[in-house]
């Protein structure tokens, strides 16, 4: 794979140094102004940036109205490229990068995150009346969110996405829990674009991972888990793997990293020619998205399978990449995770019995890939730039191993 010329490079890297920089000062106080009042201070909560697709700074602000009262907002600003949608969205096309900019809880996509966001509405369509706690678990703008609400001790999540895919969501749900397999039920929820999930009963297998490695959790439990997705999940839309994007995970990954560009273009052409030269195995049903963080466990068996949005045709070899690319990634985030090289070395030995180990390898270093840019984002109080030096050479050594 070739490196993107120097242009293309700077153009990805652009927004993301705007929305960093002092110079939102200026966009931030248009943005507010349509509010009818003026920023008084601002800071940038969160960044989030989609490999092509832009990115999209979450700043908190303090803002002073018209009538003098102070009160703070959360406004976005995004470079990525946003339709006319019937919400009072400010438009910033006077730099060299455009922006479109937006007051929380609206969303231009989004349609039902102030439904979501609001504790009556999610009070009488989920609990029946009253009000309920809700609490933002995570928000990636223009893509989705999900909130915990609580009513009484009883607590379910909502999802909220673009209203096509809240459909299909919720086929996805319905076709594994008609199956009988631990996922959420789901229901609609309050609004166009919002889906209601149960919460899952066990433990993070992230815990367990980080507890003992997961001990009791034996390896052949994940393969019977994946091999009993129904058949119906083939006649689901198919997304890419994470590995089939490596190109456009490398672009993110240098734009965070700019003094690693060769390394990480390197690393993607060498995973371009592993997914190329190995086998993949048949289409079959595939979670799309199988790691520790979307499984819940009790001891030896998984209680809950979550996150399942990507549900439908692949090959098994990804899923299992995507579960080992996380599991050699997660030293990288936290200290504590003393026993993932025994785990990796458990999990692999038996994966390798069922699919190419060669392939296996090289579709785990492009997940490991698509984590790097990630760790930018990954939260105050770690030095993101080790974290993400360290995860690419863990994807190198996985490309390596294959």
């Amino acid at each position: 794979m070739e490196s993107p010329q120097p242009d293309v490079m700077a153009a990805e890297t652009a927004g993301i140094d705007l929305l960093e920089s002092p110079g939102m000062r200026e966009p931030l106080e248009l943005a507010v102004a349509t509010l009818g009042g003026s920023v008084q201070s601002w800071q940038l909560a969160k960044l989030q940036h989609r490999p092509g697709a832009g990115a999209t700074g979450i700043y908190t602000v303090r803002l002073r109205g018209n009538d003098g009262g102070e009160r703070t907002e959360y406004v976005c600003v995004t470079t990525a490229a946003v339709p006319e949608c019937g919400l009072p969205l400010v438009r910033l096309d006077g730099g060299a990068v455009p922006l479109t900019a937006w007051l929380y809880p609206s969303d231009p996509v989004l349609v039902g995150l102030p439904a979501a966001c609001d504790p009556a509405a999610v009070g009488r369509s989920v609990f029946g009346g009253g009000g309920a706690e809700l609490r933002m678990v995570s928000y990636r703008p223009l893509r989705r969110a999900v909130l915990e609400a609580e009513q009484g001790g009883h607590k379910v999540f909502l999802k909220v996405l673009r209203p096509d895919r809240a459909v299909q969501l919720l086929r996805r749900h319905h076709l594994l829990t008609d199956a009988g397999l631990p996922a959420p039920v789901a229901t609609a929820g309050p609004a166009d674009g919002v889906v209601v999930l149960t919460e899952a009963t066990g433990t993070p297998l992230a815990r367990a991972i980080m507890n003992d490695g997961a001990a009791a959790l034996a390896p052949e439990t994940l393969l019977d888990l994946l091999k009993s997705l129904p058949p119906g999940v083939v006649e689901l839309s198919r997304r890419p793997a994470w590995a089939e994007r490596a190109a456009d995970y490398a672009k993110a990954a240098a734009a965070v990293l700019p003094d690693e560009q060769d390394r990480i273009f390197a690393l993607a052409g060498r995973v371009e020619e592993l997914l190329a030269s190995t086998d993949a195995g048949p289409v079959v049903p595939t979670h799309g998205d199988f790691y520790e963080a979307n499984l819940m466990v009790d001891g030896g068996r998984i209680t809950g399978l979550m996150d399942v949005d990507s549900l439908g045709p692949g090959h098994l070899v990804d899923d299992l990449a995507c579960f080992l690319g996380h599991l050699a990634v997660l030293p990288a985030v936290h200290a504590g995770y003393v026993h993932v090289p025994a785990a990796l070395e458990r999990f692999a030995a038996v994966f390798d019995t069922v699919v190419d180990p060669a392939g296996l390898r090289g579709r785990a270093a492009g997940v490991a890939l698509s984590l790097v840019a990630g760790a930018k984002t990954a939260g105050e109080g770690h030095d993101w730039q080790q974290d993400a030096l360290q995860r690419l050479a863990i994807a190198e050594g996985l490309a390596a191993e294959a």
